[in-house]
């Protein structure tokens, strides 16, 4: 999965006025921990459980 994806994912979640979105994880826990560092260093929370990474922020859209 892209970066641009999971942005784009985020965005979407944002014009729905959530303050939150998932995403499937990959199935490579390497790719996983990258995807949230990423998000992380963007100034969102980021958890996992075993099927999707929960992306999350303060704030709704205008935090975006």
């Amino acid at each position: 999965m892209s970066m641009e994806r999971i942005r784009g994912v985020i965005d979407r979640a944002c014009r729905e006025n959530k303050s939150y979105a998932c995403i499937d994880r990959t199935g490579d826990p390497q790719v996983d921990r990258e995807i949230c560092r990423m998000v992380d260093s963007w100034g969102m929370k980021t958890a996992e459980n075993d099927k999707v990474i929960l992306i999350s922020w303060a704030g709704g859209a205008e935090a975006c």
